[in-house]
């Protein structure tokens, strides 16, 4: 017997190529990713290249202000995905765009080039068909390979994590008394998880101890436990998530407290309670998860629930609604200090040298940064970096590049050693698909010798007065975290006095006028040559102000970073 494959249509979504639009087609992603069961990477795959090929669709397909249409649709067939982007606009050739190599120099690589291979690397399949009319479109049919979550596994999707802080914040809002406040808590957690127990722990500040109470035989117990004695003070002492898979045989477990509380322990999430100051009051934990073992996933919800739950603790006194609020308000606000603490608190005053920024998040928080250090050897470290993404993704994502640059640069590494080894730190603990590319260059400044290396990134303008002419400092290297086996290489530059140094990011020369025309990198040159006699800070603003003055109703569609170092004797 002929057994065909049966096709169902998911959705089918027809919108203008704009990208303030694109959130619509986010949304179908996470919906029907839901819908399925799908597991968290293969949605976040499809996600990643839906985001890239509707954004080339809208620059490309359409490159002028008068924008056609984008038609999605998204079928199952058995166990694969098959997505069809269909545009009205100016055709795209694969064929014509050589295939991909990161050992290509950035200001060399076809234009497009990086999103295309980010597309055919996310999904299994991709085919770009070209329409034959005006009635008949061009397309983009991708195809992946679909992956279930097992069953009785919860994804944690954004609704999930929103009605679980939910729930903990309507319970907060129900009592002022701390022990009835923390049964009902404890309560909702244990549902939330899926789990058979849940006990909150709170710290007794004066012994240096956990205590909590437990209800076992029809009689309400205290349990105590000295800072690191059994898990639950293992993580009060050292702050950080404990989750064990396979409990049978753990050592780590407190077999008194297993007695004490009558339960076989099968499987055991914990995690701190943290207050605003990052100081734990107390450990929230979750016992025998029904489905499977608590995941990552439960980890990140679980810590979410118990912030809340700290916050519920030390200001049990207020109403649900200003919880809520406070925590809507604080979230980007808290973000964004949080992010500004990573950037130099003052740009270096150095004698003969000057030295300007502009730095402009997109949003309230960004994936650019830069950093200026002194090295073990007295040399000025100069990094500036641009990750992957925006939002709040790319602003964590930046917290970690930061963190893994700083330490690096504290082992007396040259620019090709330091990336070397933030790369494989980077691909050894980040389990996303970000990536950040990097520029970093050690000042001499009193011979004005520059050493660099870079992962990727946009090269510097070199500006000589001598010649009155600029030259780029461009260097072999890829993007930290995608590949553990990438090499960099290193070069050096000689800054002369009158000479300027431009480091940027692709927010300045990539920035778009109501013609959708770049900024480019030609506009920057000349832009420094005609203000070559000024000063640095002069520089710095009027490239500031060419760029919003040339976005006008645009509007910004990237972070902006802009660093100029001038040598005045």
């Amino acid at each position: 017997m002929l057994v065909k494959n049966v096709m169902t249509i998911l959705c089918e979504l027809r919108t203008t190529a704009q990208i303030e639009h694109l959130h619509m087609f986010t949304s179908v992603i996470n919906s029907i990713g839901e819908h399925l069961n799908l597991t968290e990477r293969i949605a976040f795959a499809i996600e990643l290249a839906i985001d890239e090929a509707f954004t080339n669709i809208c620059h490309h397909a359409y490159p002028t202000l008068n924008k056609g249409d984008i038609l999605l649709t998204i079928e199952k067939v058995e166990d694969t995905l098959k997505i069809t982007l269909a545009d009205w606009g100016m055709p795209f050739e694969r064929g014509e765009l050589p295939q991909y190599n990161k050992n290509t120099p950035i200001d060399l690589r076809a234009r497009g080039g990086m999103g295309v291979h980010l597309i055919e690397n996310m999904v299994d399949s991709a085919e770009w068909v070209i329409g034959d009319s005006s009635a008949i479109p061009n397309r983009l049919i991708l195809t992946k390979q679909l992956e279930y979550l097992s069953v009785g596994a919860q994804r944690t999707t954004p609704r999930r994590q929103l009605n679980a802080l939910l729930s903990v914040s309507q319970v907060m809002a129900t009592t002022t008394d701390i022990d009835k406040l923390l049964d009902s808590i404890v309560r909702e957690v244990r549902d939330v998880m899926d789990a058979e127990r849940g006990t909150l722990y709170l710290v007794d500040d004066i012994h240096h101890e956990l205590y909590s109470k437990i209800l076992h035989d029809d009689k309400l117990r205290e349990i105590r436990l000295k800072f690191g004695e059994g898990i639950a003070g293992q993580v009060a002492l050292t702050g950080e998530i404990i989750n064990i898979e396979n409990a049978i045989n753990d050592s780590r477990l407190n077999t008194i407290f297993t007695l004490q509380a009558g339960i076989q322990v099968r499987n055991m999430l914990t995690v701190p309670m943290l207050n605003h100051h990052q100081q734990v009051i107390g450990v929230l934990q979750v016992i025998n998860k029904r489905s499977e073992p608590f995941t990552q996933n439960d980890e990140r919800l679980l810590s979410a629930m118990a912030t809340q739950a700290a916050i519920g603790i030390e200001n049990a006194r207020l109403l649900a609604q200003e919880i809520a609020q406070t925590l809507l308000n604080q979230e980007l606000e808290t973000a964004k200090t949080i992010q500004e603490g990573f950037l130099p608190n003052q740009i270096p005053q150095l004698l003969g040298w000057q030295i300007a920024v502009y730095w402009s998040p997109m949003r309230e928080v960004a994936g650019d940064f830069y950093d200026f250090i002194r090295t073990p050897q007295g040399r000025l470290a100069i990094v500036v970096a641009d990750v992957s993404g925006k939002g709040i993704p790319a602003a964590l994502f930046m917290a970690l590049s930061v963190t893994i640059l700083r330490f690096a640069l504290e082992l007396n590494l040259s620019p090709r050693e330091l990336l070397h080894r933030a790369n494989l730190t980077m691909n050894n603990y980040q389990q996303s698909s970000m990536f950040t590319t990097a520029f970093v260059g050690y000042l001499d400044e009193q011979t004005g010798k520059v050493v660099y290396a870079s992962a990727g990134h946009l090269p510097p303008i070199h500006y000589h007065h001598l010649t009155k002419k600029c030259t780029r400092l461009s260097i072999h290297g890829v993007a930290l975290g995608v590949f553990p086996s990438a090499t960099f290489d290193e070069s050096t530059a000689q800054i002369e006095s009158g000479d300027i140094l431009a480091f940027y990011t692709d927010g300045i020369t990539e920035t778009i006028n109501d013609e959708d025309e770049e900024f480019g990198e030609e506009r920057l040159i000349s832009l420094i040559q005609s203000l070559a006699d000024e000063s640095a800070e002069t520089i710095a603003q009027a490239v500031k102000s060419a760029v919003i003055q040339f976005a006008k109703e645009q509007g910004t569609f990237d972070d902006e970073t802009l660093i100029i170092l001038k040598r005045t004797i």
